[in-house]
């Protein structure tokens, strides 16, 4: 199969993600008080941003599936030492603006953490990613000996355990509301099916219908959740089947666009550094702002003042990336090369003693 260039559409698509991930970290209705909102502004600006925020590692899964993914020893070094990397950064950011919480055990652990992202499931979206990476090869390859049919019977039967009961039921059986690895290999299954058996153009006015009508139904499961005992159910959570829908339809949205910018391509080159930063810069922005706006009773300002510190914050983190990269772009090419090359000797003389003992 002839690869595919990622054109700027999908880059477009990673920045929405990415933005929609920021969005939910800075707009639970409990901080929303912290930009100045007060009165009926608050529930429903909440239950708006609830209602489509959650789709954002969805996207970046789809994305996954759609290219697929190619394990190399010298991708996976890169990925651990840049996280590290950011990781140990936003360590330092933390305790410039939070010294009396960075302290102790409490720093101890974020060290700890920091020099063991994967291992230590510090970034929970980051570990999934790289547990699918590393397992790429052997998903690839089981989807390949599947048939149209029996790929289709998989995702649906997986949708319907992992996805629709827990939107009807509230029950699930992993626990984890899709912020998991079921959720992820899900989804990038998805992706691949797309890829292989529906990748022609779909009716955008069609789609954009029912995104709306999703959105809003979930934004309604928001502001009415259904109240058992100390049970409170919404439709918002990842692994939601409305959530997952709505993702794979913007998906499709963007795959149909057709543009390329040197510029937007630019600005999704250092797009973990924006997974890494972005939760400790929501913190940082919640105690500028906390107690320093006035009241807002009004959604559209409310709206405005949370997007414009959404995209704040997504230009902070990827400028620091590429700042990052300028200074240890090179150092880190090294030592991963030195790294790889070691691995490769590793495997090449157990490879060898093994062939001579035989």
């Amino acid at each position: 199969m002839k690869a595919l260039n990622r054109k700027s559409n999908f880059e477009l698509f990673r920045i929405l993600a990415m933005c929609l991930i920021i969005l939910i970290h800075l707009s639970p209705g409990g901080t929303l008080s912290d930009f100045g909102l007060s009165g009926n502004a608050v529930p429903v600006l909440n239950a708006v941003m609830v209602g489509i925020s959650n789709i954002g590692p969805a996207c970046f899964c789809l994305i996954s599936g759609y290219f697929g993914m190619k394990f190399s020893w010298k991708k996976l070094l890169k990925f651990e030492v840049m996280m590290i990397t950011y990781s140990l950064l936003e360590t330092c950011i933390l305790l410039l603006v939070f010294p009396e919480e960075m302290q102790g055990a409490v720093l101890l652990e974020q060290l700890v953490k920091s020099f063991l992202p994967f291992i230590s499931r510090k970034y929970w979206f980051y570990s999934c990613y790289m547990c699918v990476f590393l397992f790429s090869g052997y998903i690839n390859k089981f989807i390949d000996t599947l048939k149209k049919e029996e790929f289709k019977k998989i995702i649906g039967l997986s949708l319907l355990i992992f996805s629709v009961f827990p939107t009807i039921f509230y029950f699930e059986i992993m626990q984890d509301s899709g912020k998991g690895l079921i959720q992820m290999i899900l989804l990038y299954m998805i992706g691949r099916y797309i890829r292989l058996y529906r990748n022609e153009p779909s009716n955008n006015s069609k789609n954009i219908l029912c995104f709306f009508a999703l959105w809003i139904l979930n934004a309604i499961s928001m502001l009415y959740p259904i109240n058992i005992g100390p049970v409170t159910h919404t439709f918002c959570r990842d692994n939601s089947i409305t959530n997952i829908a709505i993702a794979i339809l913007l998906f499709y949205f963007f795959k149909d666009m057709n543009f390329s910018s040197r510029h937007i391509n630019k600005l999704t080159g250092n797009m973990f550094a924006v997974f890494a930063l972005e939760n400790s810069l929501v913190s940082v922005f919640h105690k500028i702002i906390k107690g320093n706006t006035p009241n807002i009773n009004n959604f559209l300002l409310g709206f405005c003042l949370l997007v414009g510190t959404v995209f704040v914050i997504f230009i902070i983190c990827i400028t620091l990336g590429f700042i990052l990269e300028f200074l240890l772009g090179k150092p880190e090419d090294k030592l991963i090369e030195k790294l790889v090359n070691s691995i490769e000797h590793i495997f090449k003389r157990i490879k060898n003693d093994t062939n001579s003992s035989i």
